[in-house]
């Protein structure tokens, strides 16, 4: 029975906040309209559709095939033309571009030197000259305490390859810090 009276009290406490009497929230909402004024912008103009007639007809069809002579476009060809001997079995840094290597150190003495290349899958490994990596037959030709090089056969898009000496540095151990920071 205590309950129950505890539940009309509250009940009671519940229907006393409502009320008929909305005279200020009325007067609030007139005083609100009267002062703010709506700036609508107006419609911008309809453009009038203009049909193109389609002029690429002669063109060739972007969704078939290219033909054998549209590779070389220029019609003369290439004097010296590099094509990279093809190679059997690839070892494992060949899978990576050379942008997702980090050379992050070296092992060795002054005979012998190798480079720590870490992959962009966290794996490390250890490259000495004449090994191979990047996606376009690079081979390591140098080992330096800092820095490794490295010959490419780039695809120049017409059935040859040019060939790219670049560099890959050594990263320091303080900007790595200063990264993970």
């Amino acid at each position: 029975m205590k309950m129950m009276h505890f539940f009309l009290l509250v009940f009671s406490f519940y229907l006393t906040g409502c009320f008929d009497d909305t005279t200020d929230i009325q007067h609030f909402m007139i005083d609100v309209e009267a002062s703010s004024k709506a700036q609508i912008q107006p419609l911008p103009a309809i453009r009038v559709f203009e049909h193109l007639p389609y002029s690429g007809s002669d063109l060739r069809n972007p969704f078939s095939l290219p033909s054998a002579d549209a590779h070389n476009q220029s019609g003369e060809p290439k004097s010296v033309c590099i094509q990279p001997a093809s190679r059997g079995a690839k070892q494992a840094l060949e899978k990576f571009a050379i942008d997702n290597l980090t050379m992050r150190g070296t092992l060795g003495h002054a005979d012998q030197l190798w480079a720590l290349i870490e992959a962009s899958d966290q794996s490390v490994h250890r490259i000495s000259v004449d090994d191979r990596l990047g996606l376009f037959q690079g081979k390591v030709t140098a080992v330096k305490p800092d820095y490794i090089e490295i010959t490419e056969f780039i695809p120049d898009g017409m059935g040859c390859s040019v060939q790219r000496n670049s560099r890959l540095q050594l990263v320091h151990a303080s900007a790595d810090i200063a990264e993970a920071h």
